[in-house]
């Protein structure tokens, strides 16, 4: 498992491996029959249930999603939904019915979890999110966790998403035309240094005033954005500028979420950081062969992160499920 899951190596040279260290020869069929029976014993043991229960206890989640390589998989692409982010709608396309790993994770990565999905289409992705959790959501965009609105909190847009848009936009020109871009980055800064100066002062909410001006700022580079470039000419339709100009009138309470509530970070890297232990897999190992080896290598990876967020080492970890006692995440209290 140390090989396998948490050091990227694969099934083949795992096998190798153990070879040269112990004398034994296995084979990668032997190195996949004890992963398996690593997942189904954290399975058995409740492991699934006690991490969707931690995760469901919080206030604050993050998400993301990265599309991996299975040998298997039968993709059937789905149009993308009429609200999605322009930025992501050629990958929606070209994606929705390739596999991925979704990351569920809170903002402290105490909890992270990893799962297998057979698409990244709105049905898949929401299904990750514990139907319990009704807290606020941290993504990067993506229109598939929209529909979710209708039972958690609200949704934070990640600002470093936003940002890279805007740069995209104002590189477009021509001359200063675009500026408006630069005016948002610069904009959502000011929000930034505004909560984390509000923090440290102690306080749980910005100035009335100060939030009254960014936000007028905001909606006037907004306008200026939409009306430079509503009959610009653009090859696949819309200018980049109009569409993102729109984007971000539409989603303005999402992206300025994190200025009422201060337990709602500006961005998502977190996530993005829990999805390189699929990226890091996958360059040193290629793919994997199945949607099901690829289940049990997120539950493994979910459960020895998890732990070593907890203190709990991947050694320590690993003896305990083979032991039949698995470290759980902590339940919430109950009253």
């Amino acid at each position: 498992m140390l090989l396998s899951c948490y050091g990227n190596v694969p099934a083949e040279r795992a096998a190798q491996l153990i070879g040269m260290l112990t004398g034994e020869n296995v084979s990668a069929g032997w190195v996949d029959k004890a992963v398996a029976r690593m997942s189904e014993r954290l399975r058995a043991g409740g492991f699934d249930e006690a991490m969707a229960a931690a995760l469901a206890a919080e206030d604050v989640l993050a998400a993301d999603e990265t599309p991996v390589n299975v040998l298997d998989k039968t993709p059937s692409p789905a149009p993308a939904a009429d609200d999605a982010d322009p930025e992501e709608q050629d990958r929606e396309k070209a994606a929705a019915g390739a596999p991925h790993v979704l990351v569920v994770t809170t903002p402290d990565a105490r909890l992270r979890l990893l799962l297998a999905l057979a698409s990244r289409r709105k049905g898949s992705v929401g299904a990750g999110i514990p139907a319990a959790f009704a807290g606020h959501l941290m993504t990067d965009g993506y229109a598939g966790y929209q529909h979710l609105l209708g039972r958690i909190a609200g949704i934070q847009q990640c600002c470093q998403h936003v940002i890279r848009r805007c740069r995209a936009v104002e590189g477009l020109g021509p001359g200063s035309l675009q500026s408006w871009a630069g005016d948002i980055i610069a904009i959502l800064a000011d929000a930034h240094r505004a909560v984390e100066d509000a923090r440290a002062r102690g306080d749980t909410a910005l100035d009335p005033e100060v939030l009254a001006g960014l936000r007028e700022r905001y909606d006037k580079a907004i306008a200026r954005g939409i009306i430079h470039n509503r009959l610009r000419d653009w090859a696949s339709g819309n200018h980049p500028g109009y569409a993102l100009g729109r984007w971000l009138r539409d989603y303005k309470e999402q992206v300025f979420l994190f200025t009422r509530n201060f337990a709602v970070d500006w961005t998502n890297n977190v996530s993005e950081r829990g999805a390189k232990a699929a990226k890091r897999h996958q360059a040193v190992s290629g793919y994997w062969h199945s949607l099901a080896t690829l289940a049990r290598w997120c539950r493994i990876r979910s459960y020895l992160d998890t732990a070593a967020a907890h203190g709990v080492t991947a050694l320590d970890a690993i003896r305990d499920v083979l032991t039949g006692n698995p470290w759980l995440p902590p339940l919430p209290a109950t009253s």
